[in-house]
């Protein structure tokens, strides 16, 4: 490099530098202190969603029955059965852990070994369609929801549930755990 080209190339490196805007120095108080500016607001944390827990429903109670089976088709009948004065529509929708069934929610242990049977935990939910199943429980009345599963032969605590919508409003209804043999 000859002796001319440096101060160019100096003079140039330096015109550029200029050209960028370089921040000027915070403000400083009268000791000598930056003065920083209020720091910039932290983006929104992602809250989740406040999920509705499903309400009792005051007036309605649920019996679940069964009776002791061969092995392979189990079948249980959770009835509805209502005190109070009106009429009330029963919305149940299908379960993707249940294996798309309207109702009734099951959950099947082994007797002794609290090992839950059904669903299986795998977590591979099922795709199910998202119609809904409606009947009326009347005043006074029952409405009965049954399913059959296919539990292999042992002893079993099945505890049932219906959960859904009452008149709007999201409730869960559960029954007595009942144990069955499957022979």
């Amino acid at each position: 490099m000859s002796k001319r080209t440096l101060p160019a190339l100096f003079c140039a490196l330096l015109g550029l530098a200029v050209a960028q805007e370089i921040p000027a120095a915070p403000p400083a108080d009268s000791t000598g202190v930056p003065i920083m500016a209020e720091p910039a607001p932290l983006p929104p944390v992602n809250v989740p969603v406040t999920m509705v827990l499903p309400a009792a429903l005051d007036g309605v109670t649920a019996n679940l029955k069964t009776a002791n089976a061969e092995a392979g088709g189990l079948r249980l009948t959770l009835t509805l059965s209502s005190t109070l004065g009106k009429s009330v529509e029963l919305l149940a929708p299908r379960d993707n852990r249940q294996e798309c069934a309207f109702a009734p929610s099951v959950r099947v242990l082994k007797v002794g070994t609290r090992e839950v049977v059904y669903p299986n935990g795998s977590g591979n939910a099922m795709l199910c369609a998202q119609d809904m199943s409606t009947q009326q429980l009347k005043a006074g009345g029952s409405v009965a929801y049954s399913r059959t599963l296919n539990l292999p032969a042992g002893e079993y605590m099945i505890e049932s549930w219906f959960l859904g919508s009452a008149d709007g409003m999201r409730v869960k209804v559960p029954a007595q755990p009942v144990r069955v043999a499957v022979k």
